[in-house]
């Protein structure tokens, strides 16, 4: 049996330490120098997300409402501004709102048109606002005024029948955000000398 220094192989290993202990330290290799190399594709990191817009941002937005007069044959302004009434009813403009936007569908029509210029002024006149054809304004995440970019609310009337009597029914409907909307369905009859709104029990609300 062998002890301490006996193994053979002990005095490789002592000598080997020894030559070790005079050498210096190696050095570093020299770094070329010139323009930092490029990481690959695979080595960059992810680009950011895209900012969050705030709360007024406004894209491109989608059309609400189509240019022109609607059809108002058959309606007088007392029904007009009894069924625009309603619409106001639904929801007024709350904090952060700029504007109104104001959109009628007439019997006839086949989407959204103007709010005739006469209701246009008095909406704008009851609520203090400014007020715009439907067709100036899209939306978004909120109904906004194209020019401005200002933050609104869309009021609009679509007059659905009209029966033998010549009672109308009709949509008044608040829209004030993507997921904000509220409207109701009414018939339009005539009690003592005056258009009274009576509602048919038909709502959306969003």
């Amino acid at each position: 049996m062998m002890t301490g220094l006996q193994w053979p192989g002990a005095a490789i290993v002592v000598s080997l330490a020894i030559s070790l202990a005079g050498c210096s330290p190696a050095k570093e290799p020299a770094v070329a120098e010139g323009p930092p190399q490029r990481a690959s594709s695979s080595e960059l990191p992810p680009p950011p997300p895209p900012p969050v817009p705030g709360p007024n941002y406004h894209g491109n937005g989608s059309a609400i409402a189509v240019p022109g007069a609607p059809d108002i044959s058959g309606l007088d302004d007392a029904q007009i501004d009894v069924m625009f009434d309603e619409a106001v009813a639904r929801a007024r403009p709350g904090e952060g709102k700029q504007a109104i936007c104001v959109g009628l569908q007439g019997l006839a029509d086949g989407a959204v048109k103007d709010a005739p210029e006469r209701t246009i002024r008095r909406l704008a006149e009851l609520l203090r606002l400014p007020a715009f054809p439907a067709s100036q304004c899209r939306a978004d995440a909120t109904p906004f005024v194209t020019a401005t970019k200002a933050e609104a609310i869309l009021y609009t009337v679509r007059v659905e029948s009209r029966d033998r009597k010549g009672v109308l029914t009709f949509w008044a409907t608040a829209v004030f955000g993507n997921l904000g909307a509220h409207g109701m369905q009414f018939r339009l009859i005539r009690q003592a000398g005056r258009w009274v709104p009576e509602p048919t029990g038909l709502s959306v609300l969003s």
